[in-house]
């Protein structure tokens, strides 16, 4: 575990290569567009407005909760989508930075992570514009973010650490990752309420064994006014205790190999 943990350290430390590196990919990204960085918001935007004025009459509820709801989970979803994406090919894209000497990989994982944390802190804002246009909602309730996303930034991190091992190994793993975050959207409680089901039934028990389930609802439920289930709280614990272990077991047993692999 000290080769994890002394490289994510050193990482952290000296962040000029990946937070500079990131923010330079979203510059030039949008630079030659006409509307610039505004594309950054547009997506979420059109994707929360329009969405939630649809789906909110589909299923039933009112539109000033379900906005809300739509956004905090559809943002926090996104960067789980971004980190997990950009880490599965991160390090065959960084080919030439490897083999040229910089094998502490933890590197490329954070420049996976801040990228994707940039988008996020931007898309807050629309979280932050449907919580306000809602009266049952308050927007002091988003300070709630400051304790628990950093809950979620861990589990991304030894997340993007094993994907990005994974990806290395496995050119597939990106295309696979992308399927199934595809589906994963469907199943997960997004687009839908996930109270909908009783307790001890099979969907009831579908949603809760779903990691990212869990992940959106330590963040939502405060966001929303709602309290967070002790079994999210322990499931959410128990992912992130065991998950920093498998990475740094993968990331000392198989990290020496990854300039093979690519």
């Amino acid at each position: 575990m000290a080769s994890f943990l002394t490289h994510l350290r050193d990482s952290m430390r000296y962040p000029e290569f990946w937070a500079y590196s990131s923010w330079l990919d979203i510059a030039t990204k949008y630079r030659r567009t006409r509307l610039g960085l505004a594309w950054i918001f547009m997506p979420v935007a059109v994707f929360v407005g329009a969405i939630g004025s649809i789906y909110s009459r589909i299923m039933g509820h009112d539109p000033e909760y379900y906005i809300a709801y739509l956004a905090t989970g559809y943002v926090v979803w996104r960067f789980m989508v971004q980190c997990t994406n950009e880490a599965a090919s991160i390090l065959r894209g960084h080919k030439s930075f490897i083999m040229d000497g910089r094998t502490r990989l933890t590197d490329f994982v954070l420049r996976s992570l801040s990228k994707a944390f940039f988008y996020f802190a931007c898309s807050v804002l629309i979280v932050l514009a449907a919580l306000l246009w809602s009266p049952q909602m308050h927007g002091t309730n988003l300070l709630t973010l400051l304790i628990t996303f950093p809950l979620v930034i861990l589990n991304m991190i030894w997340w993007s650490t094993c994907i990005a091992l994974i990806g290395a190994r496995h050119p597939d793993a990106g295309e696979a990752a992308n399927t199934m975050l595809r589906f994963g959207m469907l199943l997960t409680p997004i687009l839908w309420v996930g109270d909908r089901f009783p307790p001890g039934t099979f969907g009831w028990w579908a949603v809760h064994g779903n990691p990212a389930y869990h992940l959106i609802t330590v963040v939502r439920a405060p966001i929303l006014g709602e309290s967070v289930e002790t079994i999210s709280l322990t499931y959410v614990a128990a992912m992130t205790l065991a998950g920093w272990v498998l990475a740094a077991v993968l990331y000392r047993r198989y990290s020496r190999f990854v300039p093979l692999w690519i």
